[in-house]
């Protein structure tokens, strides 16, 4: 028998929540310094879900303004502990995340996965997610040191 799980949106007043987190929820360590800028971002979502006082679970996005379309909401990053999936929780998670984006006055979310991850695809599936056909390719950029400044020649 599974015990209740309760969701709350974390805000300024209920951060402290973030000090009982099982250890496979984040991919690294909850620092107190990251949890006051993020909280103090109003754009930032973070939604937890909790089993007997401890994070068990957590959807993160952000809400942005494009200047040529309506708000949206980019769902970070889902991850339900280990011991607890399968039980719903991770459809749980992202559907209070996309209220809450609705709230904020989104008209769109979106997330990227890889194309591997056939469990996050089976989690947005059930959210009710649509595959956009088109394939992305994803960049990343390291901005710990400035790029090598190529010249440009015309």
């Amino acid at each position: 028998m599974s015990t209740v799980v309760e969701l709350q949106l974390i805000n300024a007043t209920n951060a402290s929540l973030l000090e009982r987190v099982d250890e496979d929820v984040f991919d690294n360590p909850v620092s107190p310094e990251l949890v006051g800028a993020f909280v103090a971002n109003p754009s930032n979502v973070l939604v937890v879900a909790l089993e007997a006082g401890i994070v068990i679970g957590m959807a993160s996005g952000i809400a942005y303004v494009h200047p040529d379309k309506p708000p949206q909401l980019f769902v970070n990053e889902v991850a339900v502990a280990a011991r607890c999936q399968g039980r719903g929780i991770g459809r749980l998670l992202v559907t209070s995340l996309l209220r809450r984006g609705r709230e904020l006055g989104c008209t769109k979310a979106w997330v990227a996965t890889e194309e591997g991850n056939s469990r996050a695809r089976a989690l947005y599936t059930s959210a009710q997610g649509k595959e956009d056909p088109e394939r992305a390719v994803v960049y990343t950029f390291s901005l710990l040191q400035p790029p090598s400044v190529a010249s440009a020649r015309g």
